[in-house]
């Protein structure tokens, strides 16, 4: 019989750490599984991407940067929470059907909520959330952040022109993001940008000394990217991204191979050592 096969899908997924995740998974369930990642060229995804779900053996793709959005028009089906987000990234091949869902809003929360349980301090006011970037991830970063409780969100985009008109959220400009910084109880980068170099914005430092009430708490989405984000958060409240993808893998493994995975700290301690910078 042919094994199960799954990919991750983007432009740069060489660098993913989702084959470590579900590699590990396979040897922890004794499942005899395949995941790898492909790369597909922006200009050539259309066509690669037909190929790829062809093929026979194939039972699912995770899809990343860029092409959260794209994948959407050759599913024959979305749920619900994609539709609302507007972007997939989990693929499931069931009976030669192909069905799209978001696990990242999943993901989100659920990292948060485990970190909660493993010291980090509980984020009590839900007042103001900050979102920077506005791709897919970001979407369902919004519709997390909605479902958390949060009565604003504002999200800071280079392309105001993206978000200006957008109900559900209060628009800004990237560099404005100085202006608001200290307002938010919760701050989400998704941009894979190098906040100390590319980034010119007057934002706070801090360190390991400093108190934890000296900024709200940090999420920094991007995981195989320092952006050096975090760095502008105080030290306890922290929020490191190969949480988010290890949580939002969680339902995507159970829907392909029927087995729904734990968190344990073996895996969480082999992301940190392929993540954490000194």
């Amino acid at each position: 019989m042919t094994n199960k096969k799954a990919y991750v899908v983007g432009n740069n997924t060489h660098k993913s750490l989702s084959p470590i995740i579900f590699n590990y998974w396979f040897k922890k369930y004794k499942i005899n599984g395949e995941y790898r990642y492909i790369e597909i060229k922006e200009e050539n995804f259309n066509n690669e991407i037909k190929k790829l779900l062809g093929e026979k053996s194939l039972c699912g793709l995770n899809i990343t940067i860029p092409f959260k959005e794209k994948i959407i028009h050759h599913l024959d089906t979305i749920d619900k929470h994609s539709t609302l987000i507007g972007a997939v990234n989990c693929v499931s091949k069931v009976e030669e059907k192909l069905e799209g869902m978001n696990t990242d809003w999943i993901g989100f929360q659920e990292s948060i909520k485990w970190q909660e349980k493993h010291g980090l301090p509980k984020i009590e006011r839900k007042d103001t959330a900050i979102v920077i970037g506005y791709g897919g991830s970001a979407k369902a970063v919004i519709y997390s952040l909605s479902k958390m409780g949060f009565k604003k969100i504002r999200v800071f985009n280079r392309s105001y022109e993206k978000i200006s008109k957008l109900t559900n959220i209060i628009p800004h400009k990237l560099e404005d993001l100085e202006h608001h910084f200290k307002e938010g109880d919760l701050i989400v980068n998704t941009i894979p940008t190098n906040y100390y170099e590319e980034l010119k914005l007057n934002l706070p430092r801090h360190t390991i000394v400093d108190r934890s009430s000296a900024t709200g708490h940090g999420f920094d989405a991007v995981y195989n990217y320092n952006t050096f984000f975090l760095g502008h958060i105080a030290y306890v409240k922290r929020i490191y991204g190969h949480h988010m993808l290890i949580h939002q893998a969680i339902p995507c493994f159970y829907k392909w191979f029927g087995v729904k995975p734990e968190v344990d700290m073996g895996l969480v301690a082999l992301l940190e050592k392929k993540t954490l910078k000194e």
